[in-house]
């Protein structure tokens, strides 16, 4: 694991310049775009915390984080001011609680994602904002991962460094542009950023020789928007009618 995590930094610095923005980069991008101080915010599927942190500077940082998952391991989350153990299709917060709610690779998650967005929606007041980070459906990692058991992504990830509790069943019925935008229209909220983007290949970190194919197909689709159904990433910002 140690070799790898060794390897993909390396891959990235020898193809990619400082600058470049990763999939982390551009969602915390878009975070700080919209949270203001002041602000109480959600994190919907917060997990551990051991993967995407805020990155809130002095006099940035939102008045109240508040954490929900479904697994106990939120509870040493150490990103978030508190935490609920929930089910994100039944928030335990009262309607309207929040300014704006954020949610990283969940949404690949939801088996029944109308009810997790329709339960966001509620819980953000009128003007709140909905940030949502998850993979395309279409994408070559996610129709990989779509054919092959959950038992084999466990030890691939194991693999590569990610730990077994970072490592969820994956069911992608909110995954493409289209469906992503419905979710948000349904649950009352109109959507004012949706983009694709490829990033870094750090699933093919393996070797340099495939590691330069992800690059040269990270290339080609950010290049070309008649490619973008190809691209990995979704991230999406939807405001709350008021």
């Amino acid at each position: 694991m140690a070799i790898l995590r060794w390897r993909k930094q390396e891959l990235r610095e020898r193809f990619y310049q400082p600058s470049f923005r990763g999939m982390y980069d551009r969602f915390s991008d878009m975070v700080h775009e919209y949270v203001r101080v002041g602000d109480v915010m959600l994190d919907a599927g917060c997990g551990s915390g051991r993967v995407f942190q805020y990155g809130f500077g002095a006099g940035e940082r939102p008045r109240l984080i508040a954490g929900v998952d479904v697994y106990a391991e939120m509870r040493g989350n150490r990103n978030v001011d508190a935490a609920a153990r929930a089910d994100l299709a039944a928030l335990p917060f009262r309607d309207g609680a929040f300014d704006i709610a954020i949610s990283s690779h969940v949404a690949e998650h939801l088996t029944r994602p109308d009810r997790v967005f329709g339960e966001l929606g509620r819980v953000l007041r009128p003007g709140g904002v909905l940030l949502v980070l998850t993979p395309n459906r279409w994408h070559y990692v996610t129709v990989s991962s779509a054919l092959m058991p959950h038992s084999f992504h466990v030890k691939y990830n194991r693999w590569r460094g990610v730990g077994a509790d970072d490592i969820f069943p994956t069911v992608y019925r909110a995954n493409t542009p289209a469906r992503l935008r419905s979710l948000y229209e349904r649950a009352g909220l109109h959507v004012e950023q949706l983009c694709q983007f490829e990033t870094e290949p750090e699933y093919l970190a393996f070797s340099t020789a495939t590691y330069a194919v992800g690059v040269g197909f990270e290339r080609l689709v950010n290049r070309f928007d008649a490619l973008k159904h190809l691209r990995v990433n979704l991230l999406a910002a939807g405001r709350k009618r008021g």
